[in-house]
């Protein structure tokens, strides 16, 4: 949990949509320096990022956005209106429907996570296990993961399940998460602990290929 003022920050960037350090200062009464070290902070938590807004001449302003992550940190209720929806279409017997937007959507995930790990070098496994990391981050996952080069397997931990609500109406990302990681590895995944079932997290235990 953030301190008052760090929420206080983010509500100011959520209200305005960009925000910068002097903006803070005018609708807060902390100091610049105090403001610095939240807007880092937060940056270093991947809440928000920063871009260089050009509005006429002169040099570019330092801005600040809520990030994917950040947003979530916001009251929403799309996860309920998504399981509204799923409970709908199931008793409407549209069990396809449901089963082709989620191979729809596991695929896009595939593609945007090795997009992620392909932007750094595909010899350092660690540095692309830590981009992977900080893709699942964003989404939500709060993930963790080991890699034992003797047994050539790779654990991945999920410690959050962002589609909670989703899988008390069916158990199809469940099931895709599994078959993500083994084409996203190109090995076998297997879960050995699932939050469904009361654990604390979901554990996969891949075996990576040889070579």
């Amino acid at each position: 949990m953030y301190t008052s003022s760090k929420k206080e920050l983010l509500n100011l960037i959520k209200q305005k949509g960009t925000l910068s350090v002097d903006e803070a200062v005018r609708h807060t009464r902390l100091a610049k320096s105090t403001l610095r070290q939240h807007f880092m902070q937060l940056e270093r938590d991947g809440c928000i990022r920063r871009e260089y807004v050009r509005s006429g001449p002169g040099r570019p302003s330092l801005q600040y956005q809520l990030t994917v992550k950040g947003n979530r940190l916001f009251p929403s209720s799309e996860s309920d209106l998504m399981r509204e929806l799923l409970k709908y279409l199931r008793e409407k017997g549209d069990e396809q429907t449901i089963e082709e937007f989620f191979d729809l959507f596991w695929k896009e995930r595939l593609q945007s996570a090795r997009k992620h790990m392909d932007s750094v070098s595909k010899q350092d496994m660690d540095l692309r296990l830590t981009a992977l990391m900080k893709f699942l981050d964003e989404e939500g996952f709060m993930p963790e993961f080991n890699r034992d080069e003797e047994s050539n397997t790779l654990t991945i931990k999920e410690c959050n399940c962002p589609f909670s609500e989703v899988v008390k109406e069916t158990r199809l990302p469940c099931k895709l998460e599994a078959i993500f990681y083994q084409n996203l590895f190109g090995g076998k995944a297997k879960r050995t602990s699932y939050i469904a079932d009361g654990d604390f997290s979901c554990t996969y235990e891949i075996s990576l290929p040889k070579g």
